[in-house]
């Protein structure tokens, strides 16, 4: 649902998150759960590589099934959600809420299986990580790959309840978190939330078909 394209308004989106992420709060202690946290992140990045590693033996359904309870364990869908909706969130009623934490879950999980579709080398390099607050750190890995540029990926992961969930990924500057509220919060002023679940379930019906008809 490609519905905001002005690069320079996405990467200042990016630039806008990743600031407040890293303003949120002091660098990193040996006691914070930085190394929890980034065993959450690997295990997200060790099964999209593997994934891509057998991506056309696997199909789009076979990536879909691998990947959906790495996805769910590792992020934080009703946190995204919120700040996802942002106003919008408190005008919702519990059943609009749990079918949007839902939806979004299965977007997540459909968008993941739908661009991981290929091995060409790749591989996540740990460059760094900062806790910014006690329950926040910012995971830094770089994706590479033979005679590709190198991709940074920062994962911001909270702690929910004890327990290390990602609630943002910023690719080369990108936020995906404040792209989703861009576009979300667009669809719901301009049409309702109806239509924006509408969209999303249609998003996730395309990423199948795509690879339905890449194969006819």
């Amino acid at each position: 649902m490609p519905m905001v394209r002005n690069p320079m308004f996405l990467r200042m989106l990016g630039g806008l998150a990743l600031a407040l992420m890293l303003s949120a709060g002091r660098v990193a202690t040996a006691d914070t759960g930085t190394e929890a946290a980034r065993a959450v992140v690997d295990k997200l990045n060790g099964a999209l590589i593997d994934v891509m590693r057998n991506a056309k033996q696997l199909g789009y359904q076979g990536r879909y099934k691998k990947l959906d309870p790495i996805v769910r364990e590792v992020f934080q869908f009703e946190a995204v959600a919120q700040i996802a909706l942002g106003a919008h969130w408190k005008t919702l009623n519990d059943d609009q809420k749990r079918e949007f934490v839902k939806k979004l879950t299965e977007l997540s999980i459909a968008t993941y299986a739908a661009q991981f579709n290929s091995y060409a080398g790749e591989q996540f390099q740990y460059d760094s990580d900062q806790a910014v607050k006690p329950d926040r750190v910012v995971v830094r890995y770089k994706m590479v790959a033979p005679k590709e540029t190198p991709v940074k990926f920062d994962y911001m992961v909270n702690q929910f309840d004890g327990k290390w969930e990602i609630i943002n990924i910023v690719v080369d500057g990108i936020s995906d978190l404040a792209l989703k509220k861009a576009q979300y919060t667009s669809v719901i002023d301009r049409e309702g939330f109806d239509v924006l679940m509408s969209k999303l379930t249609q998003k996730i019906t395309d990423y199948a078909n795509n690879e339905n008809n890449s194969k006819s």
